[in-house]
């Protein structure tokens, strides 16, 4: 793809925005701090897997909304679905409505572990919810959390997310890390924190406090580090020790639900948990997530001894987006030929990357992926961290971006795939990648290397 041009309009946006937007975007994760650089990228469009900034710039985009673009930008059968819903019926009554069933049916039968579900508009508030069920349940406080996930940015769960090596902790005891300021400090007095694929670490958490202990909670990829995929036997260990302790397992499959198979990860493993949420590619779009779960548990807010509630619930657009979204990908081979494409890009950008002479590996799947400049990826965050510290990821991302091809910039950020993606995307983007690696390369003989937003 050619060279994009100069982000004129973009930085004279960024400068007009940050006169009434706290810090010039609407979500750190779009700002300078996090990577982007020299100024954020402002976008004008987006369809199938193209993105057109207001300068005119168009991209291949692995970004896809940070997941929820599976269907790519503006999608035809989810967005006539919402425009017709919209002109004939409107947005929002906070009343009973068909599409509601309709909805929570698309995700009863496509996640194993959910029998009812109840809807919300975030992963962060769903994930709120989850915990909520599980210690109403179980009467127990104490929730297993894994250092280097992410549930979101509730004062109670978001802890040891990205903790630095001055606050980790030692590895077999890791401290319960606060991720922002302002946050209560009681608020993480109910968490114990544990490394990733450390089962001795979890075992011995409920030797010692397993009567207390509620839940567990993770991400069964680990998609806000990179993708860490969990070692064998890792998550049927963790099902089985909540299962003989009396607590619940709860899946947080914001980022996997939908993406990366027809049943998420719990779908690929066999592994059912109690409790699952599930957001971003669920909408295809639209601002719309659930939890759901068991039977058992989900009769607390059924009958009201539980709490659970919102204006924007199910609202009539969501739902008509879950649905068309759900009757795409559940098409015969959507998520064969969507992984086997993204596998295509890792496996390319692989060989691109030791072509010029750098150690390249990667993790995830093909939906969902990253790629790492080491000889293996990590196998925890603490791990991927040592990875970012010393790794030339920066300089890829910004010559892909000053080439027409758009991905997150941290080292520990993910390559999203849709189903928009043709094979002719994925050879230009490597054609760039070919290109891309000699630049990384020369990065890395300069010692221009090291985390720029992302972990410090």
């Amino acid at each position: 793809m050619s060279e994009t041009s100069t982000t004129t309009r973009s930085a004279e946006l960024y400068e007009l925005a940050a006169h009434h937007l706290a810090g010039g975007v609407g979500s750190g994760t779009r700002s300078p701090r996090s990577g982007w650089l020299p100024v954020p990228v402002f976008a004008q469009s987006g369809a199938g897997p193209i993105l057109t900034d207001v300068d005119g710039n168009e991209y291949i985009d692995y970004v896809m909304g940070q997941g929820p673009l599976i269907l790519g930008h503006r999608p035809p059968a989810v967005t006539d679905a919402v425009v017709d819903v919209l002109r004939e019926r409107g947005s929002l009554f906070s009343l009973a409505h068909d599409l509601e069933a309709q909805a929570a049916r698309a995700v009863c039968e496509r996640m194993p572990g959910v029998d009812l579900v109840r809807f919300g508009s975030s992963g962060t508030e769903c994930v709120q919810y989850a915990l909520r069920f599980a210690r109403a349940f179980t009467g127990r406080e104490l929730i297993v959390r894994v250092e280097g996930h992410y549930h979101g940015w509730s004062d109670t769960i978001h802890w040891s997310a990205h903790p630095s090596r001055e606050t980790w902790g030692p590895p077999d005891h890791p401290a319960v890390t606060p991720e922002s300021t302002g946050m209560a400090p009681g608020a993480g007095d109910s968490l114990i924190v544990l490394r990733w694929n450390d089962v001795d670490g979890l075992e011995a958490a409920f030797a010692d406090y397993g009567e207390r202990i509620a839940a567990i909670i993770t991400e069964p990829i680990l998609g806000n580090c990179g993708a860490i995929m969990p070692a064998p036997g890792y998550l049927e260990r963790m099902r089985s020790i909540a299962s003989d302790a009396g607590a619940l397992l709860i899946f947080d499959e914001v980022l996997t639900g939908f993406r990366i198979g027809s049943g998420g990860v719990q779908g690929l493993t066999g592994v059912t948990p109690d409790l699952t949420v599930v957001a971003k590619a669920l909408g295809a779009g639209y601002p719309v997530a659930a939890v759901g779960g068991s039977e058992a548990v989900m009769s607390l807010p059924a009958d009201g001894r539980t709490m659970h509630g919102g204006t924007y619930n199910s609202n009539v657009l969501v739902c008509a987006a879950v649905v068309a979204a759900c009757a795409e990908t559940g098409r015969p081979g959507f998520y064969e030929t969507l992984n086997a494409r993204g596998e295509r890009l890792a496996e390319g950008l692989v060989a691109a990357a030791r072509a010029a002479g750098l150690d390249a590996c990667w993790s995830g799947v093909g939906a969902m992926f990253q790629l790492w400049f080491s000889p293996a990826p990590p196998g925890d965050y603490r791990e991927a961290h040592a990875i970012a510290a010393r790794s030339p990821f920066f300089a890829l991302h910004a010559y892909l971006r000053a080439h027409g091809v758009l991905i997150q910039p941290p080292q520990e950020g993910l390559f999203l795939t849709s189903a928009a993606h043709t094979d002719e995307h994925i050879d230009q983007t490597l054609a760039v990648a070919a290109d891309a690696m000699e630049a990384v390369a020369a990065a890395v003989d300069r010692g221009d290397v090291g985390a720029r937003g992302g972990l410090r």
